[in-house]
This record gives structure tokens, C-alpha cells and sequence, in this order.
């Protein structure tokens, strides 16, 4: 929208700026995981199956709260 006397001004955000693009049910998501703590010691498949269920029990737990 362009207002009168005033001039368009494009804002651009920087790459570090930019809200991370996290799929609904979502904390934590199994890649940051990986990146934060790299790869794990023992069957990836079992853990990145416990994560994913502990991560969508915590993000249940956190929208409850927050609904009361």
C-alpha cells in the first residue's frame, strides 16, 4: 500500500532474521536436532521415531497450556 507523500520502501530480512519454516505439531524438528548435537551413536531410525513422538507429546503439552 502506498500512502500519499511517502515513497515505497522494500524491507528485506536477512537469512538469520527469518522465522525458521517448522511443520505444524512441531518444537523441535529432527533435522535441527541432527545439526545441533550431530549424528547419533546408535539406530538413527529408532531415535529419530522416539524424538519425533516426544516432540509431538511436548508440543501437545505446551498448546493445552496454553488454551486454559
Amino acid at each position: 500500500m502506498l500512502l500519499l507523500g511517502t515513497k515505497e520502501r522494500r524491507l528485506s530480512m536477512s537469512e538469520e532474521d527469518k522465522v525458521p519454516s517448522i511443520s505444524p505439531g512441531t518444537c523441535l524438528p529432527w533435522e535441527q536436532v541432527l545439526k545441533d548435537y550431530g549424528p547419533p551413536a546408535g539406530d538413527e531410525s529408532l531415535i529419530k521415531d522416539q524424538w519425533e513422538q516426544l516432540d509431538a507429546f511436548a508440543y501437545l503439552y505446551l498448546w493445552w497450556w496454553v488454551q486454559r
